[in-house]
């Protein structure tokens, strides 16, 4: 904003400038050297007063018209500014909203919060990296492990819902793997958390950080697992069929009963894991 009223004062000292030159000094100077005592040609002083008026008021003329469009220049930036302080409020104010519902009380009211973030990512870019850790720590406050409720409850609501996950926290993880929020180089910290049974076929979780999470039954089929990292985590009879697992970092992991893993690509961690991995 200050650079703006800096730049409009700068406009108008220059407009009056110009306007001072037109009036006092550039009519005379004009008519002297341009039009007056020229190859023995003489001007009556009558003539050279109307001619020296006529080239100001032409000037005037001119500098009037330069004087508009520096107006309608001016009022453009002001009300694109304008425009962007108000759409920027309007981000804002849905950001605040989208907020209130992940922490609402009710499932599907937190699901809408989730899918209301996605959308501010997709419009509003600069919000993006914000809304990626906002899901991300959501995700690792909604299921954490080890869950702070007993056990046999956690199990009652896994089933109740498919996949192991309830709706919203499945949605917030399908969202960022989706990457619409995610910014090239950034990593998902998504440690210690309870993903138990989770089907997250075909999912894009590449640099993602699972470290420390329980996935044991976990449904990874066809995944894209480059540089993920499972250190420490469970992953019991987690299915790894047709996963990418370049770079994917094992180290310390429960592999007991997985399947799909084989031979591992060149410069994937798996040492220092439990044994029986198919």
């Amino acid at each position: 904003m200050r650079r703006t009223v800096w730049l409009a004062v700068v406009i108008t000292v220059g407009i009056g400038v110009l306007l001072g030159c037109c009036v006092a000094f550039a009519p005379a100077w004009i008519v002297r050297h341009d039009i007056g005592d020229h190859g023995g040609f003489q001007l009556s002083a009558a003539d050279r007063l109307k001619a020296v008026n006529d080239v100001r008021v032409v000037l005037l003329q001119g500098a009037g018209g330069m004087v508009a469009l520096g107006g309608f220049g001016l009022g453009a930036v002001l009300t694109l500014r304008q425009i962007r302080v108000s759409r920027e409020g309007q981000f804002i104010e849905l950001f605040g909203r989208a907020i209130e519902q992940l922490s609402n009380e009710q499932v599907s009211v937190r699901h809408g919060g989730v899918y209301a973030m996605e959308q501010i990512a997709d419009a509003a870019p600069h919000y993006r990296g914000h809304v990626a850790a906002l899901l991300a720590s959501f995700v690792r406050q909604q299921a954490p492990w080890p869950p702070p409720r007993p056990p046999g409850e956690v199990d009652a609501e896994r089933q109740r819902y498919h996949g192991g996950l309830r709706d919203d926290v499945g949605g917030a993880i399908a969202a960022l793997s989706r990457r619409s929020m995610v910014m090239p180089g950034d990593s998902i910290e998504l440690e210690k958390v309870d993903l138990r049974g989770a089907e997250l076929a075909d999912h894009d979780l590449s640099g993602f950080c699972f470290a420390g999470s329980n996935l044991d039954g976990a449904d990874f089929t066809g995944c894209d697992l480059w540089r993920t990292t499972f250190a420490d985590a469970g992953l019991r009879s987690a299915n790894l069929t047709g996963a990418a697992l370049t770079d994917a970092d094992f180290t310390g992991a429960d592999l007991t009963g997985a399947i799909g893993t084989g031979t591992p690509p060149h410069g994937t961690t798996l040492r220092a894991f439990r044994t029986d991995v198919e």
